[in-house]
Parts: structure tokens; sequence; C-alpha cells
């Protein structure tokens, strides 16, 4: 018989993932309280949520929200970390922890509607962010846009300076 606790436990974690626009699991074993509280003050900082899970109520979340391909992710000691505002900085929080602590392990996640492995999760983190990747492509699209402006503004640029050369040098003479 299913206790309404867990009931309850199962239909939070499903809206939490509802929600979600990327969801990365990774292995805290390891950590000491101590550093797990530093990891949740970090993703609160990034508005990521952290959060240890039981296995069998994740399964059924997931299941019941149609992400089964995450359900061998959830094997052994597991928490979710989620964004429902970055698409990437769930996965960017834990691997720049990872860097500092050499925990925790990432195991894989869901992104976009996508499932990634932990290799994939961790080339994504070393992505720039977004508004860095959006500076870049209107860098890119400026450039070229910038060289026109600079050569046709100095064609007539030329052309006074030479005709203020012939009428200086008939001035002079």
């Amino acid at each position: 018989m299913v206790q309404p606790g867990k009931i309850e436990r199962v239909e939070d974690l499903k809206g939490l993932l509802e929600s979600a626009k990327s969801i990365v699991l990774n292995d805290f074993t390891g950590l000491n309280v101590k550093d797990i509280s530093e990891l949740r003050k970090k993703c609160r900082e990034n508005n990521v949520t952290f959060k240890v899970v039981k296995n069998t109520l994740a399964k059924r979340a997931i299941a019941e929200l149609r992400i089964d391909e995450l359900e061998p992710m959830f094997e052994g000691p597991t928490a979710i970390a989620v964004s429902a505002e970055d698409e990437v900085a769930p996965a960017q929080v834990l691997k720049k922890f990872a860097d500092d602590y050499e925990l925790p392990r990432l195991k894989g996640g869901y992104i976009a509607g996508h499932i990634y492995d932990a290799k994939e999760i961790e080339r994504l983190a070393s992505l720039p962010s977004k508004e860095v990747l959006l500076a870049q492509v209107v860098g890119t699209m400026q450039a070229p846009l910038r060289g026109l402006v600079t050569v046709l503004d100095a064609s007539p640029r030329g052309l006074v300076q030479v005709l203020n050369a012939i009428a200086e040098k008939r001035g002079a003479a």
C-alpha cells in the first residue's frame, strides 16, 4: 500500500521536473554535510534547485512524466540539480564545484528534451553563458558591417584629401 507521504513527495518532484529546462543527475557520495551545504548555496545563487532524491520515488516521477530514458541513471546515491531558467546552469554549477572539490560525479541529464551522458553534460558545462554566446554572435555579425562602413567612408575622405591637396598646390602656384 502506497503511503500518502510518498505520493506527496512524488507529486512535488514531478512538479519540480515538469517546470525544468534542465535536469542534471549526480552522485554525491563522498561529500560531507558541510560540502553539500556549500553546493546547495552555490546552486541557490545561480537559481538552481539541488535535491537529494530517493531513486524509487524519482523513477515513479519520471515514468509519469514520460522521460523513462533517465531511469538507468537512478542507481546508487542520486541528487538532482534543476533549473527552470537556464539550460546549462545546473551543469556549470556542478562542474565548477566538482573542479574545486573533486565531487560530485555527474551521471547525466535531460536538457531541452534530450538525454545526455556525463561526458556530454561536462562539455555543455564548459560552454560560456548564454549572454556571452549572444554577445559573440552579435560581435561576429557586426564585424563585416563595420568593415564595409570603414571602406565606404574611406573613399569620400580620400577624395576630399586629394582635392584639398590640388587646391593647396594651385593656391601656392
